[in-house]
């Protein structure tokens, strides 16, 4: 479903109508982060807490996730980032991952980071570059979906 909004000038943006799970600390930017991609996407965002069983949890969940932000600082550093995302995406292949870190020289959404995740962006992170970045991922996962089953 596409969104035109009141302005027919502006190019489609798809609608998902679903669910996301941000793994960061709750604050004022999380919150706009919310907001945001709710207002244009639809898409609902949980931020929680990172813990040793968020995979598990994950696993579990009875909801749809449609992709999950991960927090490097938050989950620690780099090192349990990667491993969180490597679990994620053994367990759960089709969840798209967006990473997000103040370690990361700029936003990138690269092939060589299809193991890891769809995409990662740099803090502080705008509307813009964010909405950008749940279309590009699901673009991105169709695409790996589509070369992974033809």
């Amino acid at each position: 479903m596409y969104d035109y909004g009141n302005d027919m000038s502006i190019p489609p943006i798809p609608r998902f109508d679903g669910v996301a799970v941000a793994f960061m600390a709750f604050s004022d930017e999380t919150q706009d982060m919310q907001n945001w991609v709710y207002d244009i996407l639809r898409v609902n965002i949980m931020a929680v807490s990172y813990s040793d069983r968020a995979l598990e949890w994950l696993k579990s969940s009875a909801m749809k996730l449609d992709f999950v932000i991960v927090d490097v600082e938050h989950l620690g550093g780099v090192h349990q980032a990667l491993n969180f995302c490597l679990a994620i995406r053994a367990a759960l292949p089709d969840l798209k991952i967006i990473l997000i870190s103040d370690e990361v020289a700029g936003d990138d959404f690269g092939s060589e980071r299809k193991p890891v995740c769809d995409g990662t962006l740099m803090k502080p992170i705008s509307q813009t570059r964010l909405l950008d970045a749940v279309l590009i991922c699901s673009q991105n996962q169709r695409s790996r979906a589509v070369m992974e089953y033809a």
